[in-house]
């Protein structure tokens, strides 16, 4: 394998210096490091000379051609055009130069170089284009592969050719510009003349280069152009973009430094970028909508109309909504060609062409968590796609805002936090503090400071220590033990406590301290914020409050003996009550039997009232036992199926709803727990109100229950006589009636009873109810009763 790497060596030796075409091997530093046969003579210097010098004794290095070859050698690792050689005799001539960068087996860095000359005279056209002429053919096809543009005309300015280069350049055919003269086929070249150094060209037959701006063609170019005898060859670059380039990054440059300012207004600066980014590319219109939620609002629009505006402000984002609505949405960039024929356009055309833009592009604006911040939108009023330049300054452009929207925004949090922590700081009325734990420094803010505790901030400038000595001393190794314990505790971000802290008056006051504890990634404590508060009143408060409450458990107690005793009265009294009425009954009976036919009509009437008088007395003193045994009532609460309670109710009346033809609908009720003999009192009472209080017709009642959150809601409704709104509340009072004896039978315990129910129950009940149109009566039974009460 070796004797063929030697064999392939040498051959590739053999062809390098025998080749007619000229290579140069450079090092990175520009020296010379190998030349074939061909350069040599090309130079007229010898192999061993040439490998003394640099590219600059070969090259002509005091003209722009030299300094563009270096530059872009430099930036792209590559090189194919013009540039003018030295030879050793000190004559210049123009040479075709190919070069590029490579690293050889052993990593050294260096440059391969092929050269080719340029006749000194063009005779015209067909001698480069002539066949048999090998040399001019050759040169013609260098020429016509070069990528940057290039044709000769003679001294009457004809073109004797035009290469590939220039007509996609220019976007004219050769074929049509062979003989015909440059001036009449180009008036835009007319700037050429303008320039100061075209008459050097002209007059002294010297080769110039300039660069200049077409505004016809809207292109930067820079201008080699060569003088012979009967020729002018013109060898030109498109510079629009480089400059285009420079002139964006020099923007670029200027909107960070105006964001970087701590008094920059975000406005301002989108304006001015918006306004130089529309500056290098005429015709574009820039937009800039920030997302709020799921819509769009506008942030910075310098040349799009108030109205268009004002109607896109508040978008909202989604499929089919504009350009900018759809990026948003999809976060990724939409291209609309044509607004017209464009499905996501469909519902904003005529607002499109009320602008008489006809194309936009939008690129969704991410942060560093690649949720969209808004959108960056590019309109023209002509049908267009976007160029690769352009897609490359708008994604420039894109990537730029992200940065200068996300630090501004960020700035302007941090602003409104700080902001917004001295302004707390201010309004309230404790002492707030920021406590570096790592340096012990601590800061306290707040007017608190100075009205709670008399001191100013200087006066705990230093550490933490320095408050510390002021909390009293029997509270002190309590408070720093839990404090120590929750700061090593690495799952606690809170500390809390309260102690006595000596005031600048020297007096105790009672202070309660919270702080949020700040951890690094390994749980250690870095940082606290906290507030201190003068809590003296409260603790009064509760010493008095404790006082209070210990009264009132007292009196409490005190009333609850009283209650049972009043209850143990109530119905020993009317149970004692009952013998005496028995009596005043039997013997007026015995009375009215005996003497019957001895008494007059008016000693009847007598007898009538009295006894009336006492069965009435007889059911007043049965329903204030009643009343009383609700309170005295222990029986045990338990679960209770309603329905089956209420048919219970029902049976108790059924003599008297078959006498009325009263009507009973009772809806699929709740089972509770309650007191079972309580309940059926309840019922038992609302339905018999119902019952006795009815208008004319038959009778209609409703009872309906349902579940709530912390409770249950019955309802029991007539069609009955119904109730004024003026005595809703005085029916559930003991003894209140709203009817004559003679009317209404009764004793107004009734409802009242219903009522110590209800409060036993911890529940409501009320009325509704309209005169001639019945009555609703609702109750509630709380879920969370003490059954022990």
């Amino acid at each position: 394998s070796n004797d063929k790497y030697m064999m392939s060596s040498s051959i590739y030796e053999s062809l390098f210096d025998t080749s007619p075409i000229a290579y140069l091997i450079f090092c990175s530093d520009g020296k010379i490091k190998r030349a074939n046969n061909t350069a040599c003579s090309l130079f007229g210097y010898s192999k061993t000379e040439m490998q003394l010098y640099q590219h600059d004794t070969i090259f002509n290095n005091s003209d722009n051609l030299f300094s563009s070859w270096v530059q872009q050698q430099k930036d792209s690792g590559q090189f194919n055009g013009l540039i003018n050689g030295k030879g050793k005799n000190g004559n210049t001539f123009p040479l075709q130069i190919s070069s590029h960068s490579f690293i050889d087996e052993v990593g050294e860095s260096l440059m391969n170089v092929t050269l080719q000359t340029l006749p000194d005279r063009f005779q015209d056209s067909i001698s480069l284009h002539d066949t048999k002429d090998d040399n001019g053919a050759l040169i013609a096809n260098a020429l016509d592969n070069i990528t940057d543009g290039f044709y000769i005309v003679d001294k009457n300015w004809t073109i004797l050719f035009w290469n590939k280069a220039a007509e996609k350049m220019l976007l004219r055919k050769r074929e049509d510009l062979i003989g015909k003269n440059l001036w009449e086929e180009f008036p835009g070249f007319l700037f050429l003349k303008n320039n100061q150094k075209f008459e050097i060209l002209t007059k002294e037959n010297k080769s110039i280069h300039f660069s200049e701006y077409s505004p016809i063609y809207k292109m930067w170019a820079d201008i080699t152009a060569y003088a012979t005898k009967t020729t002018f060859s013109f060898y030109f670059k498109d510079l629009t973009e480089v400059i285009n380039l420079r002139a964006l990054e020099k923007l670029e440059r200027n909107v960070l430094e105006m964001n970087a300012k701590t008094d920059s207004i975000l406005a301002q600066t989108l304006k001015y970028y918006l306004q130089e980014l529309q500056e290098l590319h005429p015709g574009m219109i820039c937009s800039i909508l920030q997302l709020k939620g799921n819509r769009l609002y506008n942030w910075s629009s310098p040349d799009l109309s108030s109205n268009y505006c004002k109607a896109i402000d508040g978008l909202e984002i989604g499929d089919n909504m504009g350009s900018c609505g759809t990026a948003a949405f999809l976060n990724e960039k939409v291209i609309v060609s044509d607004i017209e024929t464009d499905h996501r356009w469909t519902n904003f055309k005529e607002l499109a062409r009320s602008e008489g833009v006809k194309a936009c592009w939008s690129f969704p604006i991410l942060d560093s968590l690649n949720q969209v911040m808004g959108t960056f939108a590019i309109y023209y009023k002509k049908i267009k796609k976007p160029s690769r330049e352009e897609e490359n300054t708008l994604e420039r452009a894109k990537n730029l805002l992200m940065i200068i929207l996300e630090n501004k925004i960020a700035a302007e949090a941090v602003k409104y936090s700080n902001q917004s922590y001295w302004m707390v700081a201010k309004a309230t009325n404790d002492a707030i503090w920021d406590w570096d734990v790592s340096t012990n420094e601590v800061i306290r803010t707040g007017n608190g400071l100075q009205v709670l505790f008399g001191y100013t901030m200087e006066d705990f400038a230093s550490n933490n220590e320095s408050w510390d000595k002021k909390i009293h001393q029997d509270d002190f190794p309590r408070v720093a033990q839990k404090r120590d314990e929750i700061l090593k505790n690495r799952s606690q971000l809170y500390w809390e406590d309260e102690y006595r802290f000596r005031k600048n008056d020297g007096q105790y006051a009672f202070v309660y301290d919270k702080a949020y504890i700040i951890r690094d990634e390994f749980g250690n404590a870095t940082r606290l914020i906290g507030a201190s508060r003068d809590i003296s009143d409260r603790k009064e408060n509760e010493v008095l409050l404790k006082e209070l409450n210990s009264r009132l458990k007292q009196r409490a107690d005190e009333l609850t003996a009283s209650n049972v005793e009043l209850e143990r009265f109530a119905y020993i009294a009317s149970h004692d009550m009952q013998e005496p009425l028995r009596m005043v009954t039997s013997f007026l009976q015995l009375f009215k039997k005996k003497y019957e036919n001895q008494i007059d009509k008016t000693a009847e009437e007598y007898i009538h009232y009295a006894m009336d008088g006492a069965e009435r007395m007889k059911k007043l003193i049965m329903d204030l036992l009643e009343y009383s045994r609700v309170g005295s009532n222990k029986d045990d609460f338990s679960q209770i199926n309603t329905n089956e309670l209420l048919l219970e109710v029902v049976n108790v009346f059924i003599d008297k709803i078959q006498e009325t033809n009263a009507k009973i609908e009772i809806d699929t009720l709740p089972n509770i727990v309650a007191n079972r003999t309580q309940l059926f009192q309840l019922f038992q009472n609302l339905i018999g109100n119902a019952v006795k209080y009815h208008s004319e017709g038959d009778i209609h009642i409703q009872i309906k229950g349902e579940e709530k959150e912390a409770h249950y809601l019955f309802t029991v409704s007539d069609n009955g006589i119904g109730i004024k709104p003026v005595f809703f509340e005085k029916i559930f009072i003991l003894f209140q009636r709203l009817h004559h004896k003679n009317e209404y039978s009764g004793t107004g315990i009734g409802l009242a009873i219903c009522k110590k129910i209800i409060d036993r129950h911890h529940g409501k009940i009320w009325v509704d109810s309209e005169p001639g149109k019945g009555s609703s009566f609702y109750f509630t039974i709380s879920k969370n009763i003490d059954y022990t009460s």
